[in-house]
C-alpha cells in the first residue's frame, strides 16, 4: 500500500507534520511526497525529512496549486502503482482547506477507473473545532466547510476529514474528526542555563519569546509595550523568519531598548528552535487565531509558561494544562500575565489535568489507523 501525501510548500512546521504523518504511514507500506519545485532544497526538508524512507516528487510549479493540478498529481501515483489485492492506496492533502472549496467537483472524475479506489484524507488547519453559539465568525468558517466535507463524501471521493482540535479536546468528532496539536519540544526549560550559553542569550535576564513565521499577526510591538507599562525589566527575543515590517519596528526603536529586544532572524532548525524555547521564561502568544498553536505545543513541553490572548481554544488549553496565564487582548492585561508569570516560584507544580498529545496521536487521527497502521473500522461495524 502507498500513502501519498499532498504537501506543496516547504515551510517548517508543514514538513514537521509531514514528517510525523509519514512515520505512521511507513508502518503499513510506501510513503510518496508530492510537493513543489526545489522543495527539497529547502532547509526544513532535511531538518525534518532527511531521515525518512521517503520518495519525493516535485510536480507542482507553486504552493497553491490548483485543486485539479493536486489531484492529477496523486492520481498519477495511485494508477502508477496499482494496490496488492485487498488494499487501498491513501492520498492525504495535507493543507485541505482550500482543496476542500472544489475536491467534490473536480475529483471524480480525475480518480475515476482507479481500482480499488484509493482512500483519501483531508486535513483541515483552519477548522473551529468547538464554538459558541455567539460566535458568528467561527459557523461562518465551519458550516461552509462542513458541507462540503459532506458534499465530497457523498462523491465517494473523501473518506475521511481531520482538523486541528485543542490539546483539552479528547473528543472525536462527527464530519471532521478532531485531532489534537501535538505537543513536541526535544529541549527542556530545566536546562535554561546550558541552553542559552550555547545560543549566546543574557544568563541573568528575564527573557520573552516570540518564535516562528513572525508578522505583524504575532504582535510583538503590542508584547513589547505591554511589558514596558507593567514596568518589566525583561528582554524581548524574536526567533524565526521575521517580516520586514517587524524588523523596521524593532530596528527603529531607541538605543537603550534596542539592545533588549533580541533578534534572531531566518530559518531555524527543529533542535534550534526547541531549545530557544526552553531558553525563555514565558511564551507570550498574542494571536487572535481561535486555534491551537504548534509554539505553545512546543512551550507546553518545555514546561515553560504561555502568556495567551485573542483565542478561546488556547484559553481552554492553557487552564487544563495549568500552563500559563490568559490575558485580554490589550496592553494592560497582557504586561500583568507576563508579570504574575514572572512572579511563579522556581518550584512551581502544574496541575496539568490532561494527557501529552504526541506526534503519534495526532498522525493516527489523521490517518484513522491504528497503532499497527491498519485503518480502523466505523464503529457500527465493529459491532456488527
Amino acid at each position: 500500500m502507498t500513502t501519498v501525501l499532498v504537501e506543496p510548500s516547504p515551510v517548517g512546521h508543514r514538513f514537521q507534520a509531514v514528517a510525523n504523518v509519514a512515520r505512521v504511514a511507513l508502518r503499513s507500506g510506501d510513503v510518496v511526497l508530492l510537493t513543489s519545485r526545489g522543495a527539497t532544497e529547502h532547509e526544513a526538508f532535511g531538518d525534518y525529512l532527511g531521515d525518512l524512507d521517503v520518495r519525493v516528487e516535485e510536480v507542482f510549479d507553486g504552493v497553491l496549486p490548483a485543486t485539479r493540478v493536486m489531484a492529477a498529481a496523486a492520481a498519477e501515483v495511485c494508477r502508477r502503482a496499482p494496490a496488492a489485492p485487498g488494499e487501498r492506496h491513501t492520498i492525504v492533502v495535507m493543507d485541505a482547506d482550500q482543496a476542500l472549496k472544489r475536491w467534490w467537483f473536480e475529483a471524480p472524475r480525475i480518480l475515476r477507473g482507479i481500482t480499488p479506489r484509493p482512500r483519501v484524507v483531508f486535513m483541515l488547519t483552519r477548522y473551529p473545532a468547538k464554538l459558541g453559539l455567539g460566535d458568528t465568525t467561527g459557523w461562518k468558517l465551519r458550516i461552509p466547510k462542513a458541507t462540503l466535507a459532506v458534499a465530497a463524501m457523498a462523491t465517494r471521493t473523501l473518506d475521511r476529514t481531520a482538523g486541528f482540535a485543542g490539546r483539552d479536546d479528547l473528543t472525536p468528532g462527527w464530519i471532521v474528526k478532531r485531532t489534537r496539536d501535538p505537543d513536541l519540544c526535544d529541549a527542556h526549560s530545566r536546562d535554561r542555563a546550558r541552553h542559552r550559553a550555547e545560543l549566546d542569550l543574557p544568563a541573568e535576564r528575564r527573557i520573552a519569546g516570540i518564535f516562528g513565521v513572525i508578522n505583524e499577526r504575532k504582535n510583538a510591538r503590542l508584547v513589547w509595550e505591554a511589558m514596558g507599562e507593567a514596568g518589566l525589566d525583561a528582554d524581548l527575543l524574536l526567533a524565526g523568519p521575521i517580516a520586514p515590517e517587524v524588523l523596521a519596528w524593532a530596528e527603529a526603536l531607541p538605543a537603550q531598548e534596542r539592545g533588549r529586544v533580541i533578534v534572531r532572524d531566518g530559518f531555524l532548525a527543529g533542535d534550534v528552535l526547541d531549545r530557544l524555547v526552553a531558553s525563555v521564561d514565558v511564551a507570550p502568544i498574542i494571536l487572535t487565531n481561535n486555534g491551537p498553536s504548534g509554539i505553545m505545543g512546543k512551550a507546553l513541553a518545555a514546561e515553560v509558561p504561555v502568556v495567551t490572548a485573542g483565542s478561546r481554544v488556547r484559553a481552554r488549553e492553557l487552564v487544563a494544562t495549568d500552563a500559563g496565564e490568559v490575558a485580554e487582548l490589550d496592553a494592560p492585561s497582557i504586561g500583568a500575565a507576563i508579570a504574575r508569570v514572572f512572579a511563579y516560584p522556581p518550584d512551581r507544580e502544574r496541575a496539568n489535568t490532561i494527557p501529552p498529545a504526541t506526534a503519534e496521536e495526532f498522525a493516527e487521527n489523521l490517518l484513522g489507523v491504528d497503532s499497527l497502521g491498519r485503518v480502523r473500522r466505523p464503529r457500527s461495524r465493529q459491532r456488527a
